[in-house]
């Protein structure tokens, strides 16, 4: 007896702020501007539409829960085989996936501060401590920092790039680093959620750079960010090897990913053009709105 649910170490978990999301979402006037979301201003590709539409019209059978079709327009692109990519309801299941099979009660976690809030809340779900390592002036993970944090205890070490929310994108220089120095026992995540923008603008080749690391890699990506499907709840892991996204596997929810968004981000992918206006619109307004911040007197 005397033992409470939800349990004591749940406490001081931060919630997300539902009064606000309900009225910008259920107000189509609403002055409200969700900027900490990130959300991609265009809607998806008019092609992703038309196949969500059709698929509403199969609604009532449960979705391929491996992905298959996806899987392979994926594997295609990046030369990967099928066996090592997971899909999840958007990236954030499987950064908690990540966790779950990573870190144990009282190992620990290295990240930078600040990043992606729910990772560190998924490390901490997990039984683990999160040692948190400030980022650089630019935005970007220190690399060298978080590299000195490591020890006996850590199961993770994790990376942002470019890095939510201050946006600073890592060099090939600091991957490769990080490739080689985090330990063989610790597993190495790069969270890509802005992969096809870091792309546009000449960032590096996490995959190539992760290819010839010893120890567990896994790299996460999203199609809510560059292919505007943030509703839709659909990510994927990319593993280094097929034991690791077996691991990934386990901790999935049965029939996570829905059968619309699923059909979704297939043709989303196919429709290269889209995205490269997409890309090129969103790189223009990023500039613009820098430049109008500038002079304003902001940095």
């Amino acid at each position: 007896m005397g033992r409470t649910i939800p349990l004591k170490r749940f406490d001081d978990m931060p919630i997300m702020a539902p009064h606000i999301l309900e009225e910008s979402d259920n107000q189509p006037n609403s002055n409200i501007v969700r900027l900490n979301l990130n959300e991609n201003p265009l809607p998806p590709s008019p092609n992703a539409i038309a196949a969500m539409h059709d698929a509403v019209n199969i609604a009532n059978r449960y979705p391929d829960h491996s992905c298959s079709a996806l899987a392979q327009i994926i594997s295609a692109r990046i030369g990967i085989s099928t066996d090592r990519l997971v899909f999840g309801n958007g990236s954030g299941e499987m950064l908690f996936a990540a966790a779950a099979i990573a870190v144990d009660r009282n190992e620990q976690a290295v990240l930078p501060g600040p990043t992606f809030a729910p990772v560190g809340k998924n490390i901490r779900l997990a039984g683990g401590e999160v040692v948190t390592v400030p980022v650089l002036e630019n935005g970007s993970n220190n690399v060298d920092a978080m590299l000195d944090a490591v020890n006996e205890h850590t199961a993770l070490f994790y990376l942002c790039t470019p890095n939510s929310p201050t946006g600073g994108m890592l060099e090939a220089e600091q991957i490769k680093l990080a490739a080689d120095r985090v330990p063989s026992d610790c597993l190495l995540m790069v969270d890509e959620a802005y992969h096809e923008f870091a792309a546009w603008e000449g960032g590096p080749d996490v995959l190539s750079l992760l290819s010839a690391r010893g120890g567990p890699w896994a790299v996460i990506r999203t199609f809510s960010k560059a292919y505007g499907l943030s509703g839709a709840r659909i990510g994927y892991a990319i593993t280094g090897n097929r034991d690791l996204a077996v691991g990934f596997s386990k901790v999935r929810i049965g029939f996570n990913v829905n059968r619309i968004a699923l059909a979704g981000a297939c043709a989303a992918m196919r429709d290269q053009s889209y995205l490269e206006m997409v890309l090129g619109t969103v790189s223009c307004e990023r500039q613009r709105l820098s430049i109008a911040l500038q002079n304003h007197g902001l940095r």
